[in-house]
């Protein structure tokens, strides 16, 4: 090479000025975008901000029915909690056993709390009702399973779903823990 062509450098047309791209534009697919993302924003500071003050809709406001059925649920709870764990059992049939024992302090739980007189709002007396409902079916769910272990079986212990599908434990533990009624919620023993 020599020294004429080293020292030019070829003009090309996409050097020029002209031709660059100009940059980030405002266009009206990016305004939408930006609008969208700003109100999602918005949004979700404003869920977060105000979460306390947002009641869960299966909160009712009755705290003599609270009072009343946390009186009626922790001394049956402790009873389950005095059973030793029936996971520690030897044997399917053992731990059988002790399920049904948890299940008899359930079952007493659940019969004095639909003695108890319901929350004064309807959507209250409403909400026990169908709780209590719920409860049923996890009873149900848990004289099956210690059935199934009496006979020397041990399957995975299946939980029913409600009428939309939800499982049981998910209600009755949402519907305790919203209303403050935390020994009401299902017990771990399973």
């Amino acid at each position: 090479m020599d020294k004429s062509t080293n020292d030019h450098v070829p003009k090309h047309d996409h050097d020029s000025l002209e031709s660059l791209p100009t940059g980030w534009r405002w266009s009206l697919p990016r305004v939408l975008g930006f609008a969208g993302f700003l109100a999602m924003l918005l949004f979700w500071i404003w869920a977060f901000a105000n979460r306390d003050s947002i009641a869960h809709p299966d909160t009712f406001d009755d705290p003599i029915y609270v009072v009343a059925a946390e009186s009626v649920c922790a001394p049956r709870q402790a009873n389950i909690a005095d059973l030793p764990l029936p996971t520690a059992a030897k044997s399917a049939v053992e731990r059988g056993k002790l399920l049904e024992l948890g299940t008899s302090q359930l079952e007493l739980m659940v019969t004095e709390l639909g003695q108890l007189t319901p929350p004064t709002d309807p959507k209250g007396a409403d909400g026990v009702r169908q709780w209590l409902k719920d409860y049923e079916l996890f009873l149900n769910d848990r004289r099956v399973y210690a059935e199934v272990l009496a006979t020397g079986e041990d399957p995975p212990f299946l939980i029913s779903g409600n009428d939309q599908g939800v499982r049981v434990t998910d209600l009755l533990t949402t519907f305790a823990e919203v209303n403050e009624m935390f020994s009401c919620a299902p017990s771990g023993d399973v």
